[in-house]
């Protein structure tokens, strides 16, 4: 039953020449301190300077060392503090991460522009007005609470300068002994970019393919081991993708750090075991994926197909696309039954507007030319609201439309491109079944 598996003499472990480490550590060094001076002088009441922050007598005990040991702290999932500001914060962070920022975005705003216009003693002033009295002790208080809660975490800032060595010496002037990671966030983050090629070239991943609606999902939760890249997109890949989703999707460096975080974890769990994933385009929603990874998933990677009866495909789109949603909408409304179906309409009908363009040109030349495929699901909605959300016939025929005419054929066009080799093909229980086989072979 099994296919033919991949030869364990194809993946290969990538080297990293010495002394790349020893020039990316001095143009760090330098990056480090050209970047963190305007932000020390804003912080300064006395003229001990950077280096002497930095390096500062140990003898308060600290418990634990400060860290550089990064790829470690983040495939355990260790707790972290990050101390950047929310808008740092937000465009890129780890699983697991609490930001209790030192400079809120306004301050970071206004020492920024205080320096550039009237200079460094300006800026020391105004850095030392906005951080001090009940502010400095409200946060130092906070950071206190995350140590009692994460006594094993670290805490961070943009490149493990200032930031990080205030907190840390405030803490430790409020008893508190905290270690930081060194070359914080950018170091952390540059790290898990040069994993990724390590994991991309030693994993054993292989792709589930099939057309859309087919149940890919549930069958990758089936498999022992497995990354969910539409999870960790928080987007279900399609023109529906969004519908109902409960949060935004994640940044884009957010969406990169947990991808290599996951395979990071499997390969220190094992790296010769096989790691399954959905095939997916380049895009999930509004996220991308990694070019490199993209690549190799389009032209490397094997592929197990499922294939799924179009019933059960049409039966499926309706549950994840409609019945899922509205349920979900009426917890969000308190069951308000009316909002609840005003919102799975609107939200369903304009993710078929988006599409409609190029839908109306695949239908050319075809039995449904010129169909109005969006009035089609407004009747499929008025007969849904009308019998209590009961009855979801009116949907099969224009869920029909999209697959036949506007997935399908994509589907086919990407496939017909694709290198990897095909492994396998089957219904949903044949591929979990295979999928297992072929674990316990590996």
């Amino acid at each position: 039953m099994l296919g033919n598996r991949r030869s364990s003499s194809s993946r290969h472990s990538v080297k990293v020449p010495a002394h790349f480490f020893v020039v990316s550590h001095f143009v760090s060094f330098i990056i480090f301190f050209l970047c963190n001076l305007k932000l020390a002088c804003c912080f300064s009441t006395t003229s001990t300077s950077t280096s002497t922050l930095a390096h500062r007598d140990r003898g308060r005990g600290r418990d634990r060392d400060d860290s550089s040991n990064y790829i470690d702290i983040l495939a355990s999932n260790t707790p972290l503090l990050d101390v950047r500001a929310p808008i740092e914060y937000d465009k890129g962070s780890f699983p697991n991460t609490h930001n209790i920022p030192l400079l809120n975005d306004k301050h970071r705003e206004l020492i920024g522009t205080c320096y550039k216009e009237q200079g460094q003693d300006a800026a020391i002033v105004l850095g030392n007005d906005l951080v001090q009295g009940k502010l400095k002790e409200d946060l130092v208080q906070s950071w206190k609470k995350h140590v009692e809660l994460y006594p094993n975490g670290y805490l961070y800032c943009a490149r493990g300068g200032l930031r990080s060595h205030i907190v840390q010496e405030w803490l430790q002037e409020a008893g508190v002994n905290y270690p930081l990671i060194i070359g914080g966030y950018k170091a952390m983050r540059h790290s898990l970019l040069l994993d990724l090629e390590i994991s991309l070239e030693s994993l054993p991943i292989v792709l589930i393919g099939g057309r859309t609606c087919s149940g890919k999902t549930v069958a990758l939760k089936q498999m022992s081991r497995y990354v969910d890249l539409e999870g960790l997109a928080n987007h279900r890949g399609s023109t529906f993708g969004a519908i109902a989703q409960e949060e935004d999707q994640p940044a884009q460096q957010d969406f990169e750090n947990y991808i290599i975080i996951e395979y990071l974890k499997h390969r220190h769990s094992s790296s010769t075991l096989p790691v399954f994933m959905e095939d997916e385009g380049n895009r999930i929603g509004k996220r991308t994926l990694p070019i490199s990874m993209h690549s190799r998933m389009a032209n490397d990677y094997p592929l197990i197909i499922l294939e799924t009866p179009l019933q059960d495909r049409i039966d499926l789109c309706i549950s994840e696309y409609v019945q899922d949603p509205f349920k979900h909408f009426l917890l969000l409304n308190d069951d308000n039954e009316e909002e609840a179906h005003d919102r799975i309409r609107d939200t369903f009908l304009d993710a078929v507007g988006r599409m409609n363009n190029g839908l109306q040109k695949r239908l050319r030349g075809t039995h449904n030319e010129g169909l109005d495929v969006i009035g089609e699901f407004e009747k499929a909605f008025d007969l849904f609201r009308s019998t209590n959300a009961s009855d979801v016939s009116g949907f099969n025929d224009p869920i029909q439309i999209l697959l036949d005419d506007y997935y399908d054929p994509m589907y086919d066009y990407q496939m017909s491109k694709r290198e990897g080799e095909v492994l396998f093909c089957g219904s949903m229980e044949e591929i979990v079944k295979w999928a297992d086989e072929y674990t316990a072979l590996s």
